[in-house]
């Protein structure tokens, strides 16, 4: 086995694929990278058992082969090449190591063999649509926030694509939620995706998905049925098993009657709970509650730490409703503040214990639910 590569184009297949490698695993080749060169392409590849990832960058093949070397060493030594400069593999036939040279550094790295190297099957993925890159990390940024990671409740970790209704219209739909927080965002139906019942695809794939769309170019193909997703752009491959569970009936925690409404200045919002949340920053997450409180056109902020002190701020806005007094997680209304594009925010109340809706004025596809906290 033996050929050249540019290190950047090894550097940033590596950073595709690496992230997914768990270090410490029963199986040694799960700790490994799978590197098969043939037809003047290097083809790298990874999994965890629950997601395969692959990628395909040029190189200059002399003699093909494939063997696996370990993710964690490999990546940090490619990391450390010279930018741009060429690199040199060999591997002699009846060896167990693999020669890497690169100028005046060599290194010599111990393989496995890839017999046992597991592959997630794709050949059976019976729906297939086209989601442009930009509308895969929107989709993806406004909703991976509220994302669980509370491991008992699994079928929460993850963020939940289905078909919806509309207005009578079909809508591709991506929720996440942890039991506090509610993020919902649409986009119309893509072709092909009409036969889709839902799947939730876990936080981790998410994850490691977001890290490389800003390098696809175009289109992301997704496949998927029942049980895997596929992921392809560029010469990059995913394929992930979905949460096997049901995600809950979230649109029965969707307040139907909320009728104190007001607007705001969204930065202005979001840099008014920071300063005042700003006396509990170090406490427990259940001190972490700010009270909103609303009556003749203000809105007065205030946080209340029984070891730090306390802080209030007042914002004007246009309400003359009943007075109501709420609370909330400062952090989770911050969270939610942050995925807003426009400059204002719309917030819709009932009482002090019924969840707020939280909406993007610039964006009707976008859609946010924030449960209250008792203050």
């Amino acid at each position: 086995m033996e050929f050249k590569i540019n290190s950047s184009d090894l550097l940033k297949a590596l950073s595709h694929i690496h992230g997914i490698v768990e270090v410490r695993h029963t199986l040694p080749i799960l700790s490994n990278i799978i590197l098969k060169v043939k037809d003047n392409e290097l083809t790298l590849s990874s999994t965890n058992l629950d997601i395969y990832c692959a990628d395909k960058i040029k190189a200059e093949v002399t003699t093909a082969g494939e063997i696996s070397v370990s993710a964690v060493t490999f990546f940090e030594i490619v990391k450390r090449l010279p930018s741009g400069s060429e690199v040199l593999m060999i591997m002699e036939e009846g060896e167990n190591e693999i020669m890497l040279k690169c100028g005046r550094s060599k290194f010599n790295l111990s393989t496995l063999k890839t017999d046992d190297f597991p592959i997630i099957s794709d050949n059976d993925l019976s729906i297939n649509f086209v989601l442009s890159a930009d509308e895969l990390i929107r989709i993806i940024d406004k909703t991976k926030f509220a994302v669980s990671n509370e491991e008992t409740r699994y079928y929460l970790n993850g963020i939940f694509l289905h078909k919806a209704d509309r207005n009578s219209i079909q809508f591709l739909r991506a929720v996440a939620t942890d039991g506090h927080r509610l993020a919902q965002y649409d986009i119309p139906l893509p072709q092909g995706a009409e036969e889709i019942t839902g799947i939730i695809i876990p936080k981790k794939t998410i994850f490691e998905l977001r890290k490389v769309l800003d390098d696809a170019n175009g289109d992301v193909n997704i496949s998927l049925n029942e049980n895997k997703i596929k992921f392809t752009f560029n010469d990059l491959k995913i394929i992930s098993k979905v949460i096997d569970g049901t995600f809950p009936d979230y649109t029965k925690v969707i307040p139907q009657n909320n009728n104190k409404n007001f607007k705001t200045n969204n930065n202005e919002l979001k840099n008014a709970i920071d300063r005042v949340s700003a006396v509990a920053a170090n406490e427990e997450s259940k001190s972490k509650a700010i009270k909103l409180s609303l009556e003749d056109n203000k809105l007065n902020l205030s946080v209340e730490s029984q070891s730090k002190g306390s802080a209030n701020e007042i914002l004007d806005i246009s309400y003359d409703g009943d007075k109501v007094d709420i609370g909330f997680n400062s952090k989770y209304i911050i969270d939610i503040c942050n995925e807003v594009d426009g400059e204002e925010v719309d917030i819709s109340l009932l009482d002090s214990v019924s969840p707020a809706i939280i909406l993007d004025k610039t964006d009707e596809n976008l859609f946010f639910v924030l449960m209250p906290m008792r203050i």
